[in-house]
């Protein structure tokens, strides 16, 4: 079969989402999430009407409760000809003033008044294009959205949970009371650039006019430009930047951008000042140098050295990629999982390079199962991939398109199975196993429906979750064995699943639960209950086999059940992304050499206790969100 008809073949099936039903639960005194003093948000004003629902919230009126104006219009105090603001340059080559600092002259932005954004409203996907509701928070203020975001580190256990953050970080929400719209960006950019997704977070950034950057937003943006080897996407920020945030970053930026721009005399001006003033050394004044160099007119010839640098940063990893160079894979080995996200979706960088990367970041949940596939389908074609490379590419094609649905169902089975050796992955090392689930999600999906599979059934149920596939995947249900992991799968991700899952079946799969502590009979069992799909009394004596209590509260558990009962999505969502983090992580790198262990190697869910998943599924199918809460759910269930 030719390439062209292989490509074609990809794109098959598409994603169905769907819905099921609800009840409760709790744990006995678990240590808190959230920081002392944290406690339930302030009470709407008396007279408040909006109700809880979503589809209330959803209706409510839009407000600017940005506490800066953003256009003319908004600020009686400013003549509507007059310049939206001014900010001041050093000027390249100028003399130097007092602090040794060059010369300042004023830069003016001058944006329209028709073509000014709001800062009271601010986001990439409206409601009407798959986005949350505008007031997703209801009454919450500022100050409770801006800790919960603090409270979220990087990347999360969950790929689904990934996914819905950052469909929410996106979206096109009223800014929070109390909180700088400007600010209000800057935050939401920041968790997405840590949780691996460089690209909505530069769609956020430029949301703003440049002339309403706040400091906050100006520290951020540096970082989320650098995350996309974009060098010019941060020129027109640079001067404005260079005067409010004292960041050596913001001051090499000029002498990069005056190399873009062609000013060759002044970037070397401007690059001899900081090499005098020592605002960078090392590598990181040769990887400006160097950055210099590839402006227009550069003539400038920089050897770059790795071998004594130990860290890598956002700096590095821009400008080395801008530049064409790829950093040691030592360096990008020990420079956090979301830079694999980044890495992923750079379009500059080499075929085997983005595949290494592509693995973790489906996992991550930052690329799609079609993005996914897409790089893998351009290494058919490309000349530089390696042998590796060309192995998993190989393999994929016959998966997709083989002659039967046995020679696909081998193949996918020889896909997961490197994922767990690590073995013709492309080198990737983390994420592999629930990458390359992601990967065959849409190949799984052709397979017919049969007993022939054995235990590849629980895996092609698996695969077809990570991508959605929720009614795919239901087909197989006939065919799996009671208390299969991949009857677990659907117990939880199957959409309008009828009656409640009993004592009985809870106990097959307790018998063919080989996880440490029973975590996957745990994560089961929560989840089941956070949707309503277990009988009561099945749920009772079962959580008492596990030794699971449900009893008590904290004051995350707390928070989470009042934000939904209040139906604030937004709230519920952000509450939810700080417990799928990992507190300790336990054995991160455990099981990951036996494989015979096709779910070891992807370190998450073993180390979230399971009682965070019960609040997390229930609250979410109370907002409205219950396909994401399946999701979640299935995922859980089949890593943990």
């Amino acid at each position: 079969m030719n390439k062209i008809s292989f490509k074609a073949k990809l794109l098959i099936v598409g994603v169905v989402a769907a819905i099921a039903a609800l009840p409760a639960v709790g744990q006995e005194a678990p240590e808190s999430l959230l920081p002392p003093g944290f406690g339930e948000p302030a009470a709407p004003p008396a007279g408040n009407s909006q109700g809880n629902a979503p589809d209330a919230i959803a209706r409510a009126p839009a407000r600017d409760t940005a506490p800066r104006s953003s256009s003319a219009a908004d600020n009686p105090g400013r003549p509507a000809n007059a310049p939206a603001s001014k900010e001041t340059e050093a000027a390249a080559g100028g003399e130097d003033g007092e602090d040794g600092e060059a010369t300042e002259v004023v830069a003016v932005f001058d944006v329209p008044p028709a073509g000014r954004r709001s800062l009271g409203q601010i986001g990439v996907i409206s409601a009407a294009a798959g986005g949350f509701p505008v007031d997703a928070f209801g009454s919450v203020s500022g100050a409770y959205v801006k800790t919960v975001l603090g409270l979220t580190k990087g990347p999360l256990a969950s790929r689904w949970g990934t996914i819905l953050t950052r469909r929410f970080l996106a979206s096109r929400t009223l800014t929070p009371a109390g909180l700088d719209g400007a600010d209000w960006a800057a935050e939401r950019a920041w968790l997405l650039l840590r949780m691996g997704d460089a690209v909505a977070a530069r769609q956020l950034v430029q949301q703003v006019d440049a002339d309403n950057y706040s400091p906050r937003l100006y520290e951020v943006s540096m970082p989320v430009f650098l995350a996309n080897a974009d060098l010019g996407g941060m020129c027109p920020l640079a001067p404005a930047a260079f005067s409010k945030v004292k960041d050596p970053t913001w001051k090499m930026a000029r002498p990069i951008c005056s190399s873009l721009a062609g000013e060759q005399g002044a970037a070397t001006g401007l690059l001899n000042q900081a090499r005098n003033k020592r605002w960078t050394t090392g590598v990181d004044y040769l990887l400006s140098e160097k950055a210099v160099g590839a402006g227009t007119n550069g003539r400038r010839s920089v050897k770059i050295e790795w071998e004594k640098v130990t860290g890598f940063n956002a700096w590095r990893f821009g400008l080395a990629y801008a530049t064409g160079i790829e950093p040691p894979a030592a360096l990008l080995a020990n420079s956090g999982r979301h830079t694999d996200g980044w890495r992923a979706r750079l379009p500059m960088i080499g075929i085997n390079s983005r595949m290494q990367a592509a693995p973790a970041a489906a996992a991550l949940g930052v690329i799609s199962n079609a993005a996914m596939v897409d790089i893998y389908a351009k290494a058919l074609d490309d000349p530089d991939s390696n042998e590796a490379t060309k192995a998993v590419t190989e393999q994929l094609e016959s998966a997709y398109a083989g002659n039967s649905d046995s020679g696909k169902v081998a193949a996918m089975a020889s896909i997961w199975d490197s994922g767990v050796s690590g073995k013709n992955t492309g080198g990737a090392s983390r994420g592999n196993v629930h990458g390359m689930l992601v990967l065959t999600a849409r190949a799984a999906a052709l397979i017919a429906p049969s007993n022939d599979y054995g235990d590849d059934a629980d895996r092609l149920v698996a695969s077809m979750m990570t991508a959605g596939l929720d009614t795919n995947a239901t087909a197989w249900s006939p065919f799996l064995d009671a208390g299969s992991l991949g009857w677990g799968i659907l117990a939880v991700g199957a959409p309008g699943m009828d009656g409640q899952v009993s004592y009985g079946q809870l106990d097959d799969f307790y018998d063919n639960d080989n996880s440490a502590e029973l975590q996957k009979s745990k994560l089961l069992l929560a989840a089941l209950a956070g949707l309503g799909r277990v009988d009561a009394a099945a749920q009772k004596d079962f959580a008492e086999k596990i030794e699971m209590n449900f009893a008590g509260q904290n004051k995350w558990a707390q928070a989470i059940s009042a934000a939904a009962a209040r139906g604030e999505a937004g709230t519920v969502v952000l509450l939810s992304a700080v417990a799928m983090q990992a507190d300790k992580p336990k054995n991160a790198a455990a099981s990951s050499s036996d494989a015979g262990d096709w779910t070891g190697s992807a370190p998450g869910w073993q180390e979230i206790p399971a009682y965070r998943l019960f609040y997390i599924t229930r609250a979410l199918k109370q907002v409205g969100l219950e396909a994401d809460a399946r999701m979640i759910a299935a995922e859980a269930v089949t890593l943990g």
